[in-house]
């Protein structure tokens, strides 16, 4: 049953607290940035509204009475655990560390690496970073922030966009001499990614060369170890450009020659939408944002042609058209096969993502 009926107004209450703290209704006053007059006014209000007096007024001092005495215990009492479960909500989540969810390569490529600048910055706050490949959900896992490669745009107001990629084939500059075009692919090493199976196939259909196959296959279970794979000379990796020439074995690998950039995605930071009032999470995802920035403007791939002969994506079995049908059945080939839940908050799941329930795709 509520009481809230019952109290008297608050006003009134600190009114009275500070007049019996000082005993005098000037200095009670000072201390509430008030008048005498408003003081005496709100201890009255607080008198006729418990029946009875608070205090004897004399001509010049006040005192307490009996009922006073013991309405002023009761009163500072419960001001005081107010105000002890206020800072204790307020510094909740000051010590509560921030929970990210980030897959492997933007982890070890942006994340890590500046996470330094940030904690110089915001020394209190906490971080946390899970960089496991399992789907995540926010509305149910203990995760604040979510950031994820996707081929469609996500929507809701916890979304932010970070970066677009283009996919590009990297390895090492010694085996890139050997590599002029796709076809010469078939005489070396295609290093594969275990979340993403499909992406050599993929990519491969998306250029024409559906039956093409390396001559030998390497299985990683993270795009960061498939780097450093390539950069020992062991094969060829396809990844995402710029990320991945961010990590320190992307950067010592080359492009064996130029690609079209089709089958990239974007990324994008997500949290749910009542953690907006979150300022840890409010900081990072500006701070995040504004280092993404810095980092390089969006990529928009260009659609070549697969039929002009000097291309080292040409295709001498197959028509740019029929090349062009497979593209249009083709989902991104760095397009990870795993999902991160927010439903919550995506007002409207986009269609042929391959995502159920409009969830984020990892």
């Amino acid at each position: 049953m509520s009481h809230g009926s019952d109290l008297p107004p608050l006003a009134s209450l600190h009114a009275f607290q500070a007049a019996a703290k000082s005993l005098s209704f000037k200095q009670a006053a000072m201390e509430l940035g008030l008048t005498p007059s408003a003081i005496s006014h709100r201890i009255r209000a607080l008198e006729k509204d418990v029946g009875q007096p608070l205090f004897h007024r004399q001509v010049r001092a006040i005192a307490l009475t009996a009922a006073g005495i013991e309405y002023r215990e009761t009163v500072e009492r419960i001001f005081s655990e107010l105000a002890v479960a206020t800072s204790r909500l307020r510094n909740s989540n000051k010590h509560k560390p921030l929970r990210i969810s980030v897959l492997p390569l933007f982890a070890s490529a942006v994340l890590i690496p500046r996470l330094p600048f940030f904690r110089a910055k915001h020394p209190n706050i906490d971080i946390e970073i899970d960089t496991r490949s399992a789907v995540v959900n926010l509305t149910k896992d203990d995760v604040d922030i979510g950031i994820r490669n996707m081929v469609v745009p996500p929507t809701g107001p916890g979304v932010r966009k970070l970066l677009d990629t283009k996919t590009v084939l990297l390895c090492a500059p010694a085996l890139a001499a050997e590599i002029k075009s796709i076809r010469d692919l078939e005489n070396h090493t295609l290093i594969h990614c275990a979340p993403r199976p499909n992406g050599w196939r993929d990519w491969l259909t998306l250029q024409g060369f559906s039956d093409l196959k390396g001559a030998d296959d390497l299985w990683v279970d993270t795009i960061p170890a498939g780097l450093e794979a390539a950069n020992l000379g062991q094969g060829v990796a396809l990844t995402m450009a710029p990320i991945a020439q961010l990590t320190l074995a992307g950067s010592r690998l080359v492009e064996p020659f130029p690609t079209d950039g089709r089958g990239g995605t974007s990324y994008f930071l997500a949290h749910r939408p009542e953690d907006a009032s979150d300022q840890r999470v409010v900081v990072f995802r500006d701070w995040l944002v504004n280092e993404m920035a810095a980092i390089k403007r969006p990529i928009k791939p260009k659609a070549k042609k697969l039929s002009v002969p000097t291309s080292p994506l040409s295709n001498t079995n197959q028509s740019t058209s029929s090349a062009a049908k497979a593209a249009a059945r083709t989902p991104s080939a760095m397009a990870p096969s795993n999902v991160a839940g927010f439903e919550r908050f995506v007002a409207s799941p986009a269609k042929n993502t391959r995502s159920p329930n409009g969830r984020f795709r990892s």
